[in-house]
């Protein structure tokens, strides 16, 4: 089994990799942190916000707003008056699970709603996309 881990080059330079379980040699935990040693290296746990995006990016996921990452084909509906993605159908309340849009990933969120693969996706009246 492969797992995603963060290959670190310096303090801001790093990759996501994925090593084989078979590979590793033996994991530890140093100051809270878990690492993977392998006969190629040392890698550890994927940890930080920065590095979740980075993998998630990488399967699919879409950065729309400083702190949050979404999965876009699971997106039900878009506010354009509230700039949220909501992940139910409309109507929505203050329950249903959202996330903000920032300014300056609205442009491509909107492309990637009025390019979405389902026919179904519509401009709706009181505003926002929806896929009802």
């Amino acid at each position: 089994m492969k797992i995603p881990v963060v290959k670190r080059y310096n303090k801001k330079e790093f990759d996501i990799v994925f090593i084989d379980l078979e590979d590793v040699l033996l994991m530890r935990s140093y100051r809270g942190e878990v690492y993977y040693q392998t006969r190629e290296g040392l890698y550890s746990q994927i940890s930080t916000f920065e590095e979740h995006e980075r993998f998630l990016v990488g399967e699919g996921f879409k950065k729309v707003d400083r702190c949050y990452v979404v999965q876009m084909d699971q997106v039900e509906f878009f506010d354009e008056i509230q700039q949220r993605l909501y992940f139910v159908k409309k109507p929505v309340n203050s329950d249903s699970p959202s996330a903000p849009v920032s300014g300056a990933h609205l442009k491509e969120v909107e492309r990637l709603c009025s390019a979405a693969e389902s026919p179904a996706i519509r401009n709706d009246l009181t505003g926002g996309l929806s896929t009802t």
